[in-house]
């Protein structure tokens, strides 16, 4: 697709990282932004400061060892890397090889959006499309509309006024499902 005013060029390259190229708005993330990692981090120092596990009991009527598996949960998260964006260095995926390989930042730019160049290609489609409800395609189509600057300057908007991807994130298990398609396959 010829660049018919996507004004790609007028994006700083930390803004490019910002989108990914199926569609998704990395600006908006969790893993992006760090917050559940910073909040995830406090709330362990408070539990475990307090020394909720010898309360609990008796005062939450929770036993003590799911408080304890919780403080392991956020220990974990609170130790979880940021992530750069998928441009930035993130996740790798099919669909970021494919845009790669034809010269786009986004799949915006190509005819063929959504595409089906490879049995992985659209695999990784259907699981990112279905597991952001569409969203990521709304993006793309978005982007095509009114080009990235204005895409990329109205969803730093939306973010500064709270909106996170998990706004839009399917509550089916489409990852965990994906998971178990891709053993059974390899068995």
């Amino acid at each position: 697709m010829e660049d018919v005013g996507l004004d790609r060029d007028k994006l700083s390259t930390e803004e490019t990282y910002l989108i990914a190229p199926c569609g998704i708005y990395c600006g908006a993330c969790d893993r992006f932004l760090g917050k559940s990692k910073n909040l995830a981090q406090e709330l362990y120092r408070i539990i475990d400061g307090f020394n909720i596990v010898d309360v609990a009991p008796l005062v939450m009527g929770i036993e003590g060892e799911r408080v304890v598996e919780f403080l392991n949960i956020l220990e974990k998260l609170s130790h979880t890397d940021k992530c750069t964006g998928c441009l930035g260095g993130g996740e790798a995926c099919p669909i970021r090889k494919c845009s790669q390989e034809q010269g786009y930042l986004t799949c915006s730019e190509c005819d063929e959006m959504p595409c089906n160049r490879s049995q992985e290609v659209n695999v990784s489609w259907e699981m990112v499309t279905k597991r952001y409800a569409n969203w990521n395609i709304e993006n793309l189509e978005r982007v095509r509309e009114i080009g990235y600057r204005q895409f990329v300057d109205g969803m730093q908007e939306k973010v500064r006024n709270g909106f996170m991807t998990s706004d839009v994130i399917s509550r089916e298990m489409v990852m965990t499902e994906a998971m178990k398609k891709m053993q059974a396959q390899d068995k």
